[in-house]
């Protein structure tokens, strides 16, 4: 099966996303659809279109778009007047990936930070395919890895090496080093963390850029939309949503050993009372990320840790099935 193409287990392992290039023609990115809603994309198949660069002025023809009408060309010419837009061959994508310490959680077949390394890798080379540069911002809960966008093979193995490798990657000596660094900022929250990240992001995407945010998205709030209001606009940006069974719902009732790698703690999960609870608050964290999401006009695709990752993927995309 396709899916068996994903890791297991608890390591992002450098094989693994390199092992997913074989699935990249099963995400042909010119034909993602906007699942919210019908914005104008930046990057179409055709060279001339509703692009980023101004081409040329031309007399309106039966069929066109007014909204690339040029009122001032119409107004003194008397006759009504378009404005064409040369398109980038070359689209910058940009992948976000959360590494966070929330992220290396999962009951299920793999953590969420390997699911999201596994993903991020695959929308790497299905745009290395598409002809598109590929870009990188990496973080985890104090270090941030800034790959700004380039084409080429050996830009998606960097990047690759940069989620199997966070640490060491900044200490890298080599000539294709990306821009790597501690955050000057101390997060002492999810949610600091998550602003600092949403506001870099604003800072280094290019307008016209497509993004693909893959996260928990644990602490993201107001502030953070509102530093993602710009780039939205700009830029096509697409929310991934991971998240693990657990979190949706308690085991049943019964004592669980539960561990960081650091700290156990004894989970009791024979109250009814805690799990209505429980299930209840991750509902309403749901309910208030699609509410974000709906306001910024970003697309929303939720996958879990037990889930087909290649066909939610492929159907969140509006791209349909594997075959």
């Amino acid at each position: 099966m396709l899916t068996e193409r994903f890791s297991s287990g608890v390591d992002i392992l450098p094989s693994n996303l390199v092992g997913l290039r074989e699935l990249a023609s099963q995400i042909p990115l010119r034909k993602q659809k906007r699942i919210l809603n019908d914005l104008a994309g930046t990057h179409t198949s055709g060279i001339r279109g509703r692009g980023l660069d101004f081409a040329e002025v031309r007399q309106y023809q039966a069929g066109d778009d007014i909204r690339a009408m040029d009122w001032r060309v119409t107004a003194r010419t008397g006759e009504a007047h378009i404005k064409l837009f040369r398109e980038e061959r070359e689209r910058p994508v940009m992948i976000v990936c959360d590494l966070r310490a929330n992220m290396q959680f999962g009951t299920r077949r793999t953590l969420k930070s390997v699911l999201a390394a596994d993903l991020s890798a695959l929308l790497s080379w299905a745009a290395l395919d598409n002809g598109d540069r590929i870009g990188g911002l990496v973080f985890d809960d104090q270090q941030d890895i800034d790959l700004r966008p380039k084409t080429g093979r050996k830009q998606v193995l960097q990047l690759l090496h940069n989620l199997a490798d966070l640490p060491s990657s900044l200490t890298s000596n080599s000539d294709t080093k990306p821009e790597a660094t501690a955050s000057p900022e101390t997060a002492s929250s999810p949610a600091q963390r998550m602003q600092q990240i949403c506001r870099h992001l604003r800072r280094v995407v290019r307008p016209g850029s497509a993004i693909f945010f893959i996260s928990d998205w644990h602490g993201f709030d107001d502030h953070c939309e509102q530093q993602l209001f710009n780039v939205s606009r700009h830029s096509e940006l697409t929310a991934i949503h991971l998240s693990d069974p657990m979190e949706a719902e308690l085991p049943p009732a019964g004592l669980y050993n539960l561990t960081d790698g650091t700290n156990k703690l004894m989970l009791d999960t024979h109250s009814q009372q805690a799990r209505q609870q429980h299930r209840q608050l991750f509902a309403q964290q749901q309910q208030q990320l699609a509410q974000h999401m709906s306001r910024l006009k970003v697309p929303l695709i939720s996958l879990s840790t037990n889930d087909e990752p290649l066909n939610k993927l492929r159907q969140g995309l509006g791209i349909g099935r594997a075959g």
